[in-house]
């Protein structure tokens, strides 16, 4: 008979006997609802590390296969993050964010639910459009756009890269207004006096990305992200602000056909 280890270093987790009361469900399957349960009511906290691979392996006499197969789930589900050398952890649940509330921005979004935030800006530019820009913006070749690359954090974690092209005739000098810690939309309504008052949104379930765009993410190259492609445009059907944005498939995203007030 195998001797119990005691193991040390993380919160211990339910007994042996709970993996094996459903012998038609997978052992993997399984393995997750004990450490989601745990999670859920509190016994694992955030920033609480989960015993390793050989440990779990030990406890519940499973193979290092399902254990993984497991735990990679709940690090793509939210519940888990890895960190190099040091083990697994549990880490802030997925949160949600609505989208097409009010029209809304990122930023105002968080502020109305309370949500730790914040933005760094990777890339701001007047650049020409593409082919794909001119038919969205309804503009010309030569007619310049102002680029805006970010990475948005929810909790501290990534949660979206987005990338906005707004024709420059609108905003000029955009480009030194806008910062980390300044709302764009902010920006187009009270210094440029720009409201968005209806658009489209059209989203899209993916797996591939840049190397730049996992590292941002923190995702592995086949995890599933959402892709977002949205025109937004004034009340005289102007298109203001085209946009794209890649979102972490951990966090649930509540879809809210509204139209702004204004």
């Amino acid at each position: 008979m195998r001797k119990r280890r005691e193991l040390k270093g993380y919160k211990k987790i339910k007994g042996e006997n709970d993996l094996f009361n459903h012998k038609t469900t997978p052992i993997h399957y399984q393995l997750m609802t004990i450490l989601k349960s745990e999670i859920d009511s509190g016994r694992l906290k955030v920033g609480d590390r989960i015993p390793t691979e050989k440990e779990l392996m030990l406890r519940y006499g499973i193979s290092r296969s399902t254990v993984r197969q497991a735990v990679l789930q709940l690090v793509n589900e939210g519940y888990l993050r890895r960190k190099k050398f040091k083990g697994t952890f549990v880490t802030t649940p997925p949160a949600t964010f609505r989208f097409m509330e009010g029209l809304r921005g990122f930023s105002a979004e968080m502020r109305s639910r309370g949500i730790p935030y914040s933005s760094t800006i990777l890339e701001k530019k007047v650049i020409l459009p593409t082919e794909k820009m001119q038919k969205r913006l309804q503009i010309g070749a030569q007619d310049e756009v102002f680029y805006l690359k970010r990475v948005r954090f929810v909790n501290s974690q990534p949660f979206l890269i987005d990338y906005h092209y707004i024709p420059y005739k609108f905003v000029p000098g955009i480009e030194n207004k806008i910062s980390d810690n300044v709302s764009l939309y902010y920006l187009l309504e009270h210094e440029y006096h720009l409201f968005l008052h209806h658009g489209w949104r059209e989203f899209e379930p993916i797996i591939t990305c840049s190397k730049e765009e996992t590292e941002l993410l923190e995702v592995f190259p086949s995890t599933p992200l959402l892709y977002i492609e949205s025109v937004l445009y004034d009340k005289d059907g102007i298109p203001i602000d085209y946009f794209e944005a890649k979102i972490h498939g951990k966090f649930v995203v509540d879809v809210l056909n509204t139209q702004n007030s204004q």
